[in-house]
């Protein structure tokens, strides 16, 4: 368990909850080193039967988790916050677990699994994460997320650069569109290839694809006249992805400066 949780059940003056706090940390970190487990599995050249067995084992564990979190829930006595948030937490491992094991693990051929394994090891990591920095917020509010889990500090930083070059992208396509000139197309261009080469990595699998796509189109789009019709319709599915970023997780709280 990380040094500020085992800091923070010690400030809890009631010793009832801070042990069972702390029996809740210690299954959510428990099931993240499941997930450790599962990361190295998943690379290139690992195990599919290996990968598959954790998470076999992340699936039993977690859901004697949340029926554990919910026995928790039902006892009187507790902080009212801390009761809400073992209910969310409880329903949020059920809600994960169902959507890895019914929809994104299940499906035809080998050769997609490792990428459905990956999917299904970061939406896992991302909920016994949050789970566990929205207890922690019960009893320190403040609590910065990053401070807890390294990637996550890493995960906020790209996600940053992320959400300003999909802001610039959008001004660029924009600008483009209302000068409807030569030079403006091939600024838009330029942009449009130095994110191809950046922070387009930092885009989810199928965001990636589908950017690659409209820069491949854009190509033609130039060449044949067709550049304004591509620029509004890119215009408007950059300002989806833009606002979907700016969701993450990882940006609660930052939504005023990213808009500043």
């Amino acid at each position: 368990m990380q040094p500020q949780l085992r800091a923070l059940l010690a400030r809890i003056q009631q010793r009832e909850v801070g042990e069972l706090l702390g029996g809740v940390f210690s299954d959510l970190n428990r099931l993240l080193g499941y997930l450790d487990g599962v990361s190295v599995a998943a690379r290139p050249g690992g195990s599919a039967d290996e990968a598959l067995f954790l998470l076999g084992v992340v699936r039993s564990e977690g859901l004697a988790a949340a029926c554990g979190l919910d026995s928790l829930h039902a006892e009187t006595g507790l902080p009212a916050g801390l009761q809400e948030e073992l209910e969310r937490a409880g329903f949020a491992l059920r809600h994960e677990l169902k959507i890895v094991f019914e929809r994104i693990l299940p499906g035809p051929g080998a050769a997609e699994l490792f990428p459905r394994v990956r999917e299904a090891h970061d939406l896992l990591r991302n909920c016994f994460q949050q789970s566990t920095i929205a207890l922690a917020r019960v009893f320190e509010p403040g609590l910065d997320g990053a401070s807890l889990f390294e990637d996550l500090r890493l995960k906020r930083d790209n996600s940053r650069r992320l959400y300003e070059d999909l802001d610039a992208l959008l001004r660029s396509a924009r600008h483009a569109l209302w000068r409807g000139d030569a030079a403006a197309q091939w600024l838009f261009a330029e942009r449009l290839e130095d994110f191809r080469g950046g922070s387009i990595q930092y885009l989810m699998e199928k965001d990636r694809d589908a950017c690659s796509r409209f820069a491949e189109e854009f190509k033609f789009a130039r060449r044949f006249g067709g550049a304004r019709f591509f620029l509004r319709r890119f215009s408007c599915y950059l300002e989806l992805l833009l606002k979907h970023v700016g969701m993450r997780s990882v940006l609660a709280g930052a939504s005023q400066e990213l808009a500043a």
